[in-house]
């Protein structure tokens, strides 16, 4: 499945693949939310079609079926084996000794590693190994929204295909197209998604804003020091942690800009509480969860402030 806003990325893709100049690597990268990985399996379900001539994968030759069932045999996808941990070296020895093999269907081998940031040191060390050899006939295809993570000698030996994100009147517009909902809350949306159209129509469509009121009128609470952090940090850790702390830092932010020259110290001092929590989130894949809220809960309640409400609505 491609996007609209897929569609020069794709049409480049193509030329190369009909002008014989694939590469034997590509990196797709831009913020999450954004198709990335429906495009790599339409890159990959492309190369490995029967019907090498199509505008599209034709989706009836036995490759495309395989694909489709997601069973393909000379096709293999590379990602954590739990959500937050690591991609492991064991992964990618699999990955390199596949490549090695002859294909079955397909004239073609394609992979995905997603995201490519999740693999450890020695996974990173083992897919150097293989870029720097590759087999013929093979596409990998990595995946990564934080780009600047991956070692230097990974992401030279790729070709960087960056995702843009379409301006705000297309992605209205596309989510209009996808349902009806009320127009402050795709506003509200947007903002949290940083644009990222299936990232805020998947906010529309769970329940995630209701939790972000929720949310605010928790974090309230725990600056009036009306709420034990303990106990809201075990409620907290069924949320999506990282979206909880960018709603946070925005309404924050936006508090900030508003007071202008009239904002408080104290309101800094809380900001930059979000700021390392969110570094600390991001900067480990082992995270003990419900610790950091805690650690996050207490430095916030430990500011000083005169004024409540700081992410009132």
């Amino acid at each position: 499945m491609l996007y609209l806003w897929q569609n020069q990325v794709w049409q480049r893709f193509r030329q190369q693949y009909e002008q014989q100049c694939i590469p034997h690597a590509i990196i797709l990268t831009g913020p999450s939310g954004l198709g990335q990985t429906a495009l790599a399996e339409q890159m990959a379900m492309h190369v490995l079609c029967e019907k090498q001539n199509a505008e599209l994968p034709c989706g009836q030759c036995h490759s495309c079926e395989l694909s489709i069932a997601g069973n393909h045999p000379d096709h293999t996808v590379i990602e954590p084996e739990e959500t937050g941990k690591a991609i492991k070296i064991e992964q990618i020895r699999d990955l390199k000794q596949k490549q090695t093999l002859t294909t079955n269907v397909s004239e073609w081998k394609t992979a995905i590693v997603m995201p490519a940031e999740a693999m450890n040191v020695n996974a990173s060390n083992s897919l150097l190994k293989l870029l720097e050899e590759p087999q013929p006939n093979t596409l990998l295809i990595l995946i990564s929204a934080e780009p600047a993570m991956l070692p230097i000698t990974i992401l030279s030996r790729c070709q960087k295909v960056p995702i843009d994100t379409p301006n705000k009147e297309e992605v209205i517009a596309w989510i209009r197209s996808q349902g009806d909902f009320d127009e402050a809350n795709i506003e509200k949306a947007l903002t949290l998604a940083d644009s990222a159209p299936l990232s805020a129509l998947s906010l529309l469509t769970d329940d995630s804003l209701t939790i972000l009121e929720q949310v605010s009128m928790d974090f309230t609470k725990l600056l009036q020091h009306k709420a034990n952090p303990v106990q809201l940090a075990q409620q907290w850790q069924q949320y999506d942690l990282a979206l909880v702390l960018r709603y946070l830092q925005l309404r924050l932010k936006d508090r900030i800009v508003k007071q202008n020259v009239r904002s408080n110290s104290q309101n800094w001092q809380i900001y930059d509480c979000i700021i390392k929590a969110i570094k600390l989130l991001s900067s480990s894949n082992n995270i003990n969860k419900i610790l950091l809220i805690e650690q996050f809960m207490v430095s916030v309640m430990d500011v000083p402030t005169s004024q409540n409400g700081v992410v009132n609505h």
